[in-house]
């Protein structure tokens, strides 16, 4: 009898942390990580490695001794020569300080995520959580004090790092890459500052247009659709073109301090913020943390803190002005470091034009020190009669590719999206089933909950960029949702349909239209800071927008087209079932009313 009542109570305290688990926390949720690795038994994540003398290290210890010394390594030495400035931009106005008010403060520690992982000044997000009103008088008086003196106290200089497996062979140090783990304190000031130097950047024109990262109303979607509404045009017309993917080497971490600044200054920063930043990016150290092992401290030279607040915004400062010094190329794109290029590629004045491009940008990574990793830059050539050209960088032939990652997206030289949801559909099915290997409870709160948070997402990345057009790619993405309703117990309906409609789901399909519309949407009413101009301009070289007094001023017209590719872009794919929404939905006064007028008539369709 009693072992009756302990095997129940032991199932339903699994069943309740299987439940907890699946709460939409997101894909950073480390204790959901820690236990598909323990349930699955999934290989540590780092290791073993090699050391210099070619010896095999397994042990935690010699291995954070071993990253610590590579990432180290890269630092960017500035030495005692002269440091190059950039010319000021035009700013009628500088920041120079920031205002720290309680409310602010609060505002950062509520938004905190409790399982967030500290610094080494062990002060974590549920205590500051815990006593927020206790804590963020003091936090005022600090930063407030912190920017007037322009000090940052030490132990925010501080990092914990870890390593994170990038790709490649895992016993080489360099396939990881450093993630910083600094004080929760000195990330609320920083984020505040940066909200104001943001704003400060947004309101006077400071970033170039190329850049889509780390910036709001900006995104992968914004920087894939706006670089290939170009290539697809051209291509659709006949005209070749070559993208040229560049990557630097170790970008974050060899940006140079001194060189930093003067960047900053060009950009109207200046005051006791730039004497904070001074102060931060000074004297800092880190040391590496693997499995309770900590490595020795360690100088840090150069570079943005990887996993700060700050780091991804003085980044994008620092290579904004790449645009400023390339000449005749068509386009040129950025998010965050991944970096491409663009130009037809017809005769050899275009060949000289894209060459002329890459020596001009490998001059300004020598001369402000962000080396290029040539052997990792590529050329894609995209077109028909695409005469294949050579470019080179530094002397070295950069290799061809047919396929290339762009910021997540599998591009293919065919302009074509199936290689993607082919590599999509592998890695959504992959977690399918580590999820369903480890968890015992598959009802309908439970899986749904870990489908839609770790499985769905990977088949909905980006997905304007790349929405499927042929029936083979579209089942083959669908089967993946498929396969995950089958496993979930106790649903009455026999058919996909009936199931989806018990489970109030959409179907991947219908969801992909709903994010083609969310984002015409945006561009539509300037909601991404896209330049809609332009984008309305590039879609009505052959046709005009609709302006007739007939018709929806909101309505759009498709350009003429040759070949499926063109056909179905994003700019042409959306343009009649936009045209076909209601009115008021088009109308709608902000995202959130779209989506919800947009849904309801998805839910009166299907219900009719």
């Amino acid at each position: 009898m009693q072992e009756k009542k302990a095997q129940k109570a032991i199932r339903q305290a699994k069943r309740k942390f299987e439940r907890k688990l699946s709460k939409n926390n997101g894909r950073g949720n480390r204790l959901f990580n820690s236990y598909i690795k323990k349930k699955t038994k999934t290989k540590t994540s780092v290791g073993p490695l090699k050391n210099s003398n070619g010896e095999t290290v397994t042990d935690d210890q010699g291995m954070s001794d071993i990253l610590n010394s590579f990432f180290s390594s890269v630092f960017t030495n500035e030495g005692s020569g002269p440091i190059p400035t950039m010319e000021s931009l035009p700013c009628a106005d500088k920041i120079r300080s920031v205002n720290f008010e309680k409310k602010d403060i609060c505002e950062k520690i509520r938004k905190l995520k409790p399982s967030c992982a500290h610094g080494p000044d062990n002060i974590s997000a549920k205590y500051l959580q815990m006593f927020e009103n206790e804590v963020a008088g003091p936090l005022q008086i600090i930063f407030t004090k912190s920017l007037a003196e322009g000090t940052v106290p030490e132990d925010w200089r501080s990092a914990n790092i870890t390593p994170i497996y990038k790709k490649g062979l895992k016993n080489n140090a360099g396939n990881y890459r450093p993630v910083s783990l600094t004080s929760l304190p000195c990330k609320i000031m920083e984020s505040i500052i940066r909200d104001n130097l943001t704003e400060h950047l947004l309101n006077n024109n400071l970033t170039l247009s190329s850049q889509h990262g780390f910036l709001q109303k900006k995104s992968c979607v914004t920087n894939l659709l706006e670089f290939f509404e170009t290539v697809t045009s051209y291509v659709d017309q006949g005209t070749p073109m070559d993208i040229a993917y560049l990557d630097f080497s170790k970008a974050f971490d060899k940006v140079p301090k001194l060189r930093l600044l003067n960047k900053l200054k060009a950009h109207s920063i200046d005051g006791n913020i730039l004497r904070w930043m001074e102060s931060w990016l000074s004297g800092r150290k880190q040391r590496v943390v693997l499995n309770g092992k900590y490595s020795a401290w360690e100088d840090v030279l150069s570079g943005v803190p990887q996993g700060s607040v700050l780091g991804p915004l003085a980044f994008i400062v620092y290579i904004n002005d790449i645009d400023l010094i390339v000449h005749l190329i068509m386009l040129l794109l950025k998010f965050a470091d991944d970096t491409k290029v663009g130009h037809k590629a017809v005769n050899d004045a275009d060949r000289i034009a894209l060459q002329t491009c890459l020596d001009e940008l490998y001059e300004w990574s020598e001369k402000w020190g962000m080396s290029f990793n040539i052997e990792k830059c590529k050329i894609m050539h995209v077109g028909k009669k695409n005469p294949s050209f050579d470019y080179t960088m530094n002397g070295v032939k950069l290799k061809s590719t047919e396929q290339e990652k762009d910021i997540g997206v599998l591009i293919h030289s065919s302009l074509k999206p199936s290689k993607h949801c082919a590599e999509s559909a592998r890695k959504a099915n992959g977690i399918l089933t580590q999820i369903s290997k480890s968890f015992q409870y598959r009802d309908k709160v439970t899986f749904l909950n870990l489908y839609k948070t770790y499985v769905r997402c990977h088949l909905e990345s980006s997905v304007p960029a790349w929405n499927p057009w042929t029936a083979q790619d579209k089942e083959l993405i669908e089967k993946v949702q498929v396969r995950a309703i089958n496993m979930i117990s106790g649903l009455k309906g026999s058919t996909y349909i009936e199931k989806l409609t018990e489970l109030k789901l959409m179907s991947l399909e219908d969801r992909r239209t709903r994010f083609d519309m969310l984002q015409t949407f945006k561009i539509v009413h300037g909601i991404d800071r896209v330049d809609r101009d332009k984008w309305f301009k590039m879609a009505a070289e052959h046709s005009q927008r609709i302006t007739r007094l007939s018709a929806d001023p909101l309505n759009i017209q498709a350009q003429t087209s040759n070949g499926e590719v063109r056909r179905n872009f994003f700019s042409n794919r959306v343009v009649e079932t936009w045209n076909n929404l209601p009115s008021h939905i088009k109308q709608s006064r902000n995202v959130q009313q779209f989506k919800s007028s947009y849904d309801k008539l998805v839910h009166q369709q299907v219900s009719s």
